[in-house]
């Protein structure tokens, strides 16, 4: 073998190896998980967000069609992914991975069943039931289910067939709703080893000339689903155990040529005196399209209290509130938008959150 000679620029470099210090990784704690932080949700990524600091604190990268959950206690983010042997083809393994929230760093995951619903990012594909002993995932195969997860077993519990009904809205201790292709909901039951105790078919509480967008908000005080239609009325789904009570409550935009919009378009304020509502105005059909005002709505009489028009468009929003309340609205291109939702001025920007950044998962009171 031939001899390798060194510039003399190169060897007096390495003789210097000795004065450099040997750098160590260590891991850190976040801050204590809080009300005012929240995830924005992208693909394959999800970022931690201080709100009021407006900095990012951490991320996690997510399998194919990622998507994540937070227990109340805040001890845990649960991610639901998808991964294949060769990347984008070959063996597909579902799992939920779990994450210590103070490091976010991963403490096990748990295979599921690979057939979980893979579509664009939805809340409600994936949920906790009340007493964050179960987590459920929504599965197409093309046949509808749920799988059902122990979280404390670590281990699937059972998978439930739900033909015809998709979507999850978790409420009380271990009851869940899915909404059927013609408007009707199915609710389940579920007892403390996660098998189905009781479930329930409701009618349909809305006209399918008008649907409604998916993207609803619970409301654990009154124990209230609110949704909002494409044509701007705003429904509540009232819930008692395996009974539920549809009610058009208002029309927000009648007559005015504007529109709800976006993803995740409906929000509200920690004291449930407002509702929140991501519009345009728009003909029918560019429900999908983003928003370019935020309506602030009186919950007690459905009146528009204010439009805060937006400094660019957004496709979903979140009131965030601890100290200061604050409206973030989240572009699928991306960007984080932060208002004082005091005199509706625009504070701060994050930008760079990922591709299709179109969820935003925070802890509630």
């Amino acid at each position: 073998m031939g001899q390798y000679i060194y510039p003399r620029s190169i060897v007096g470099t390495l003789d210097r190896r000795k004065d450099f210090a040997i750098e160590t990784f260590t891991t850190v704690s976040l801050p204590q998980p809080s009300v005012d932080q929240l995830f924005t949700v992208a693909n394959r990524k999800a970022f931690l967000i201080d709100v009021p600091m407006k900095k990012v604190l951490g991320m996690i990268d997510l399998g194919y069609m990622g998507n994540i959950v937070l227990s109340s206690d805040r001890k845990f983010l649960y991610a639901v992914e998808t991964f294949y042997s060769r990347g984008t083809r070959g063996i597909r393994t579902d799992v939920i991975t779990v994450y210590d929230t103070k490091t976010l760093s991963v403490l096990h995951e748990i295979e599921i069943p690979p057939k979980r619903f893979l579509c664009v990012i939805k809340k409600n594909t994936q949920a906790l039931s009340g007493d964050n002993r179960f987590l459920l995932v929504c599965n197409i195969s093309p046949a509808s289910s749920v799988s059902v997860v122990d979280l404390h077993q670590q281990k699937l519990v059972m998978e439930i067939p739900t033909p015809g009904y998709v979507l999850l809205y978790p409420y009380e201790t271990r009851r869940f709703a899915m909404i059927g292709q013609d408007g009707g909901l199915l609710l389940l039951s579920l007892n403390k080893e996660g098998q189905v105790e009781e479930k329930k078919r409701i009618f349909p509480g809305f006209s399918l000339a008008d649907p409604i967008f998916e993207h609803g908000i619970y409301l654990k005080s009154t124990n209230q689903y609110y949704f909002v239609s494409y044509e701007g009325m705003l429904l509540s789904l009232s819930l008692s155990g395996l009974s539920a009570t549809w009610e058009q409550k208002w029309n927000i935009a009648s007559g005015s040529g504007w529109r709800p919009c976006g993803w995740q378009l409906l929000s509200c304020d920690p004291e449930e005196r407002y509702f929140y509502i991501l519009m345009h105005k728009a003909a029918k059909g560019k429900h999908k399209d983003s928003g370019t005002e935020v309506w602030e709505i009186g919950r007690a009489d459905g009146v528009v209290k204010r439009k805060i028009a937006l400094d660019r468009p957004v496709d979903s929003i979140r009131i965030v509130a601890k100290e200061e309340t604050l409206l973030c609205g989240l572009c699928r291109k991306a960007y984080l938008d932060i208002y004082d939702l005091r005199n509706g001025t625009k504070t701060a920007a994050i930008e760079e959150l990922g591709e299709e950044a179109l969820l935003l998962i925070g802890y509630d009171g």
